[in-house]
């Protein structure tokens, strides 16, 4: 009788604070489950699991706190102290991710980004002395290889020939300087050779894969919101009803009907959005639409994250506030959702603006065809101030890869105050 092959146990570690690294730790669990239905994987979280309720839960409330604000500063401030937490925090990060090992058996690692890397790293090296096995950690690029990506580098870079030994990067193609050649990058960012790189394909959720390739007819398209409670859903309904489109709401859900001459818009600046910039976007648009007359049907759906106080109630609040609101203007306000509900968004959509996150470049790359735009906090005008200036809107690991969507994907940047132009451009 045929000995059964032993199931392996994968451990994924993710991070609260912004949702890339656990779009990403999604992702990578689907991907093992499709390639092995018998993993077994399980997932933890580096900041609520590892670092301790106090610690953990401050560490996410102040990124999101500072994402909600548009606070570039205190976001630099907090990922320049990155190294600090990894010293002050070794003990109980290698502790943690020994005691996790052991409990599950675990036969690989994968981890979403670097953060706690050496304490990692010498856990299982010690599970591997222990247990005597030879599992390897895989550091998963979710922020993308651009040249500024610093808190992914500067980790792996210090760890000795030893801890390198059992780690691999994994990562799609890095843009490279002129004459500069794979080796020579991996090596100047990560002091790693080759060997150690794998070019995997990105870790894009499942709903994103099944639209790759589809053509966009020239159809009527179903775009569903759901939202979490009446509430919610009347604030929604309310502000839907002061544009012309059509759409039925349900228990759970509001279902737009998208024709394919209207143009639609997405606006996602991260899992916690900087309300005033969300605002402002559409207030510009509606003054612009007033005074020039647009008569192209228009459709935004910008994400408002839910929370105690709920972006989509300040939305709601201000735009039943605007004098003669254009019928033409829908705005279709949307909390948390469903990946297949981003994806067919991100399918359909006309024009994006977006945070210049890794796993969203990722996704717009599967299944847009629209025309990108990356939001930056600086207030400058776009066309009158150079890129670098306006660079310094965005914290500097997230610049590398607004460079990067420059490069790739012919994104160009955007505020506010420049969205009047980009209206010119496409309605006038």
């Amino acid at each position: 009788m045929e000995k059964p092959q032993k199931k392996m146990n994968y451990l994924i570690i993710t991070a609260s604070g912004g949702a890339g690294n656990l779009h990403g730790a999604k992702a990578q669990k689907q991907i093992l489950e499709k390639n092995d239905p018998n993993a077994n994987v399980i997932t933890k979280d580096f900041m609520l699991d590892w670092l301790g309720v106090i610690m953990g839960n401050f560490g996410v409330y102040a990124w999101n706190r500072a994402q909600k604000k548009g606070n570039v500063k205190l976001q630099k401030l907090l990922g320049n102290g990155q190294r600090i937490l990894d010293i002050l925090f070794w003990p109980r990060i290698f502790f943690s991710a020994y005691q996790d090992l052991l409990r599950h058996d675990v036969d690989f690692v994968f981890h979403m980004q670097a953060l706690g890397a050496s304490a990692i790293v010498k856990a299982i090296r010690l599970y591997n002395r222990v247990k005597k096995k030879n599992v390897e950690l895989k550091i998963i690029f979710t922020d993308l290889p651009a040249c500024k990506s610093k808190h992914y580098f500067n980790p792996i870079s210090r760890l000795s020939k030893k801890d390198k030994k059992i780690l691999l990067i994994s990562s799609i193609k890095p843009p490279l300087k002129k004459d500069q050649t794979e080796k020579e990058f991996w090596e100047q960012n990560c002091r790693i050779s080759m060997d150690r790189v794998c070019y995997d394909p990105y870790p894009v959720r499942e709903s994103f894969y099944k639209l790759e390739n589809k053509k966009r007819e020239n159809i009527d398209y179903k775009i569903k919101i759901n939202f979490s409670n009446d509430f919610e859903g009347n604030l929604i309904e309310e502000i839907s009803k002061k544009g012309n489109t059509n759409f039925k709401k349900n228990e759970s859900s509001i279902e737009y009907t998208i024709k394919p001459t209207d143009f639609l818009m997405t606006i996602i600046l991260g899992s916690k959005p900087c309300f005033k910039a969300i605002y402002n976007y559409i207030y510009n648009l509606i003054e612009f639409m007033k005074k020039n007359s647009i008569k192209k049907n228009i459709i935004i759906f910008p994400y408002c994250s839910a929370a105690k106080d709920p972006l989509i109630k300040k939305l709601h609040h201000m735009i039943m506030k605007i004098d003669n609101f254009p019928s033409n203007l829908t705005i279709a306000a949307m909390s948390f959702q469903k990946e297949d509900v981003v994806a067919d968004l991100y399918f359909r959509s006309d024009l994006t603006i977006t945070k210049s996150a890794g796993q969203t470049a990722m996704e717009l790359m599967k299944v847009s065809k629209a025309i990108f735009y990356v939001h930056t906090e600086c207030n400058l005008k776009v066309k009158e101030t150079s890129n670098k200036k306006l660079l310094k809107g965005i914290p500097v690991w997230e610049a590398g890869i607004a460079i990067f969507m420059q490069e790739k994907m012919n994104a160009r940047l955007i505020n506010p105050k420049s969205f009047i132009d980009v209206c010119k451009e496409h309605f006038v």
